[in-house]
């Protein structure tokens, strides 16, 4: 038999080795939590470099394709339509690849899981965006209309930001090229108004419909709803990574999400 003071020791001792445990596998959550951030980090700068560096067009590629197509009218100036697919995927190529540096800092902080879900959720959308406008499943005219589509609802969201904030916004609708210069073909030299007006002149020309949404007219039905369900080369995963995002975020806060702010104000635990 022991004495009290044996028991005493034993219980001592078991939870001095529970507290190592704990605090063994806290560190060891923060290293596999900064591993993933630097992984996160990494993916973002790739995503700049494939934004702003030359695209390789490869023989006979839906690419090839885009580029023997007949430039684009629009007002008093024309552009090829391979320039416009490229760069619309790559203006949503950049905002993934800002939007995951903001990800990866979330994660590092470890302080807003309902912060990590919004900015997942934009990378997301800004991802199947780029894709769905490069989608080499369809016609370069199909994609035409995607990429026109997505534009026509870019330079209104920058009509009404301007509207609201005034004069002093800066439209930041330009890409960096490859010599360090602004590409301000669409961007503050533009007047978006007369932009609109010369996609939609452009669209009807060619004969196709134009609804006006709510927010943007539109050549093509396209939201990020339908793409998850019609998006050629999906895998399968898209739907639920959107419609789960969109619960949490517009919805009752799960228990986890008030679980994590426990945690957070009480980093004792």
């Amino acid at each position: 038999m022991t004495g009290d003071g044996d028991a005493g020791k034993y219980d001592e001792a078991w939870a001095l080795e529970m507290l190592r445990r704990l605090q063994r596998g806290t560190q060891e959550a923060r290293e596999r939590r900064d591993a993933l951030a630097a992984a996160v980090d990494e993916i973002a700068d790739g995503f700049t470099k494939l934004g702003l560096k030359p695209w390789i067009m490869r023989g006979k590629s839906p690419a090839q394709e885009d580029m023997k197509a007949p430039d684009v009218l629009l007002g008093d100036r024309a552009e090829p339509a391979a320039t416009i697919l490229r760069y619309e995927s790559a203006v949503n190529i950049l905002s993934a690849a800002d939007q995951l540096r903001g990800f990866a800092v979330l994660l590092r902080a470890e302080a807003s899981l309902m912060g990590a879900v919004s900015v997942a959720r934009g990378i997301f959308e800004a991802c199947l965006w780029a894709t769905a406008v490069i989608d080499p499943t369809i016609t370069t005219d199909e994609r035409l209309e995607r990429a026109l589509t997505r534009r026509l609802a870019r330079l209104s969201a920058g009509i009404r930001l301007k509207d609201m904030l005034g004069d002093g916004v800066t439209d930041a609708n330009h890409v960096i090229d490859n010599d360090g210069h602004v590409d301000d073909e669409h961007g503050t030299n533009r007047d978006p108004v007369k932009d609109i007006a010369d996609i939609l002149v452009y669209a009807k020309g060619r004969g196709w419909p134009v609804k006006k949404g709510r927010r943007a007219s539109e050549i093509t039905p396209l939201s990020i709803d339908w793409l998850n369900e019609n998006l050629e080369r999906r895998i399968g995963i898209e739907g639920y990574a959107w419609t789960s995002g969109s619960s949490m975020a517009h919805g009752e806060h799960a228990a986890d999400t008030a679980a994590h702010r426990l945690s957070v104000r009480s980093p004792g635990i």
